[in-house]
Formats: structure tokens, sequence, C-alpha cells
């Protein structure tokens, strides 16, 4: 009896730990679509604006969300326009890459000035390619 208990509940915890995982697989594909990407670059680029004017900046914390967030830059390049030619998105993907990098570099740096004007470089920056590839 115990034994048959110990083997369901090791079965039940093997198909948790299952779901979980593919659970997390299916939210890492949607976050390299570019709806995904979008929608983390506004969340974090609005979370490191509040940090970076915090009296006690954590730069520990800002430079583990730049990092992920240069992944996510990566993947959105990858993806196809849904308007617009190919040319331009890369052109567009590829300004917004250096312009986050330059975010990661100022935090890095722990740089609060440059690393405040590169988040707003970034803001001003959006209209451009969704002027160009964003549907409307």
């Amino acid at each position: 009896m115990r034994f048959s208990l110990k083997l369901a509940l090791l079965a039940g915890l093997a198909a948790g730990v299952t779901y979980l995982g593919s659970a997390n697989a299916a939210d890492e594909a949607k976050l390299r679509e570019i709806k995904g990407c979008m929608a983390f670059q506004n969340k974090v680029r609005g979370d490191l604006g509040k940090q970076a004017k915090a009296k006690d900046v954590n730069w520990d914390s800002i430079q583990k969300q730049t990092k992920e967030w240069l992944k996510v830059a990566e993947d959105l390049g990858k993806n196809k326009p849904p308007k617009g030619d190919d040319a331009s998105w890369k052109e567009q993907t590829t300004k917004y890459m250096t312009n986050v990098k330059a975010v990661d570099s100022a935090a890095e740096k722990k740089d609060a000035d440059s690393f405040t004007k590169a988040l707003a470089t970034i803001g001003a920056s959006c209209g451009a390619c969704h002027g160009k590839h964003k549907p409307k």
C-alpha cells in the first residue's frame, strides 16, 4: 500500500514537472513572436525607468533585466515584419538592438544619466518602426 502511494505521488510529480516544462516552452515561443517581444519590452522599459529613479538603485537587478532584454531584442529581428518590407524591418530592428545595447552598456557601467538617456532614446524611437511595420 505504501509503495503504491509513493509510486502514485512520484508519477504525479513527474507529470507536473513535464506540464510545467511544456508550459514554459510555450511561453518562451510566444515571447519570441513580435507581440511577445513588444509586451516584454514595454514592461521591462517601464520597470527599468522606475528602478533608475529609486533612491538606492539596484544595479544587479537592472543588469539582469537588461541582459534578458538583449535576448528578446535579438529575437524581435528574427521575425518577419507583419507589414512593410524586409529591408526596412532589418534596418529598424538593427537600430532597436543598438539602442537596447546602449541601455545594457549604461547598466553595466552603473551610469544613471546614460541609462536614463538610453531608455528615453528607445521610447522616442517607437513611432519610426510602428509607422512602417505595425498593422492597424
